[in-house]
């Protein structure tokens, strides 16, 4: 019994009996700094890339543009699997001059499209915080359920700029008036573009 009372005060160890692994203070430093180094190496990486050319990495979380009067997009025409010329960016209109045949080179492809509000009943305009939500959400869905392919024209999807086109509130007032298109003006797009700023060659919806 006195011999168990001192080993269980820290008396030495019989022969046979491990001993725990310890790393000399100057190992466990080295160790710590170099996970430090590769958690900067990753930050700095995604920030240059963020810098050059407006690079971004494929999120899940899309962009969002409002289309129509008073919106980013001063008017959005395109329908599901069309495609157009122009950079996609504040400013930029889409009509029909813009379409473009999806075998041609092209800026953006619409690859998702939807309605969560009916064009023909009277209903308030929910906000656009509502909207940009429910864009980004339906969009990031769009993307992961297999309807974009992984790839097209020899560009992957990782390489590929997501956004949601969802409408400001006049032309969601009036759905049915000149600025919305054949489409309405309470149509939710998900529009994709090269996120190096380079041209689409090929179509990425799957029909």
């Amino acid at each position: 019994m006195a011999d168990r009372g001192r080993r269980a005060a820290g008396a030495a160890r019989g022969p046979g009996e491990l001993r725990p692994l310890e790393l000399p203070g100057a190992l466990r430093d080295r160790r710590l700094l170099t996970g430090a180094a590769a958690v900067l190496l990753v930050l700095v990486v995604f920030a240059a890339g963020a810098l050059v050319g407006g690079w971004r990495p494929f999120s899940s979380q899309p962009d969002v543009y409002t289309f129509g009067p008073g919106g980013d997009l001063p008017a959005f025409t395109l329908f599901d699997g069309q495609c157009a010329t122009g950079t996609l960016g504040a400013g930029t209109a889409y009509t029909d001059s813009t379409n473009t045949p999806c075998g041609d080179p092209h800026d953006v492809e619409v690859v998702g499209t939807g309605t969560p509000l009916n064009s023909s009943r009277e209903v308030s305009y929910p906000g656009a915080a509502a909207f940009a939500d429910y864009g980004r959400a339906f969009c990031a869905m769009v993307v992961a359920s297999g309807q974009v392919a992984e790839s097209s024209g020899g560009v992957d999807k990782s390489d590929l700029r997501v956004a949601a086109v969802v409408p400001a509130q006049a032309v969601f007032d009036e759905p049915n008036g000149t600025a919305s298109g054949s489409s309405g003006g309470r149509l939710v797009s998900c529009v994709i573009s090269r996120s190096d700023g380079q041209k689409l060659t090929d179509r990425f919806a799957v029909i």
